[in-house]
């Protein structure tokens, strides 16, 4: 759901140029600013549900082993092998397309993308693969959370694990969150909510932990949170269709408020309350069994199994050279449309099948 989410705000400009279109012209302007905005909580979404996968690795590996810096080590090859020779790949073939198939010169600064610092501190200058921030963030979570589990286990030595974990976690979420509110006093990156907050490592490290602590009550209070999914499921079902009307409304995620005061809590809070919401699904949402309809059921397996492929193919590397061809009619558009679709599954398909599989096999020897 949350890849879909991204891509259909990603490709929303090949529809775009069909708004003067008679008929088709008045949904797609109708649809634009709803549609658009499904990117940024397609992100957070993605966010928590990593957190929550994350999560429940990192909290198995804390309380059945001693969690030495060799169980670390471990857990960052396995990330590794998963995420990083895919996102060197499509960053590689970014950068050839971007130097000698457009012929614009390469800033060296773009080379920085192979270490997750294009948007560490500072809004994203990775341009000719923007969508990369949010792996950025990502990665530096991998790094950043064992490492402080691990250093916080050797200086206190833990007897209970358990709500050991729980302070780790906090801490570790309320730190990254009061530097974001820090921010909202005084602005590192200006005004800009989209590129100088969304976007930066700095301000978002603690996205992922919402899922994180879920998936800690999962494994400590799984009969206790059981008993009150459902309500959390329908709690986060309608604060979700809130929060979208306020982000859609008033453009929270692009647009600097003119309200001192409600750009300041949008600026410190509005990432904290879209998380909370969302992870709230996820006790209920963790339990749902396959669709009946088989082939819906292998649908959106397969979307998920190669979601990851899909993420780093979608945008740089198809919608904007989508983007680049002309569409002489709304039935070409449409096709066009359709087309986009198909070579991003398509591609992202073989992407997983060839590559992306073949390496995360070669994990288990390397992690050992």
């Amino acid at each position: 759901m949350a890849i879909v989410m991204v891509v259909m705000a990603h490709s929303y400009c090949l529809l775009q140029r069909l708004a003067h279109a008679a008929y088709i012209g008045r949904a797609v302007n109708l649809l634009e600013r709803s549609v658009i905005n499904l990117g940024p909580v397609g992100v957070e979404l993605f966010f928590v549900l990593s957190g929550f996968l994350i999560g429940g690795i990192l909290i198995k590996l804390f309380q059945s082993t001693d969690f030495t810096f060799a169980t670390v080590r471990g857990f960052w090859i396995r990330r590794w092998f998963r995420t990083l020779p895919n996102y060197w790949l499509i960053l590689t073939l970014n950068i050839i397309l971007f130097r000698f198939v457009k012929g614009n010169t390469l800033d060296p600064e773009n080379y920085i993308g192979y270490f997750f610092l294009q948007n560490l501190v500072h809004p994203n200058i990775l341009n000719l693969f923007p969508e990369g921030w949010s792996l950025s963030v990502e990665e530096w979570f991998y790094l950043t959370l064992p490492v402080v589990m691990y250093l916080s286990s050797l200086i206190f030595r833990p007897a209970d694990k358990g709500r050991f974990l729980l302070r780790v976690f906090m801490g570790y979420l309320c730190f990254f969150l009061l530097v974001r509110v820090a921010n909202a006093f005084h602005p590192l990156n200006g005004n800009d909510p989209d590129e100088g907050i969304r976007k930066v490592v700095l301000f978002r490290l603690d996205a992922v932990m919402y899922g994180v602590l879920f998936a800690w009550f999962s494994f400590y209070y799984k009969a206790a949170l059981d008993r009150i999914k459902k309500p959390l499921f329908i709690f986060s079902v309608l604060g979700s269709v809130v929060l979208y009307y306020f982000i859609v409304k008033y453009e929270l995620a692009f647009t600097p408020q003119p309200n001192h005061t409600f750009r300041f809590f949008t600026n410190a809070f509005l990432y904290m309350v879209i998380p909370v919401v969302f992870s709230c699904c996820l006790p209920y949402a963790s339990g749902v069994k396959e669709f009946r309809n088989k082939y819906l059921a292998g649908a959106v397996r397969h979307i998920s199994t190669v979601s990851y492929s899909i993420y780093l193919v979608h945008f740089s590397l198809f919608a904007m050279w989508f983007y680049n061809f002309k569409v002489s009619s709304v039935w070409m558009g449409i096709a066009q449309y359709v087309l986009y679709w198909a070579v991003v599954i398509g591609t992202s398909s073989l992407l997983y099948r060839f590559f992306e599989l073949p390496v995360m096999k070669l994990r288990d020897k390397w992690s050992k």
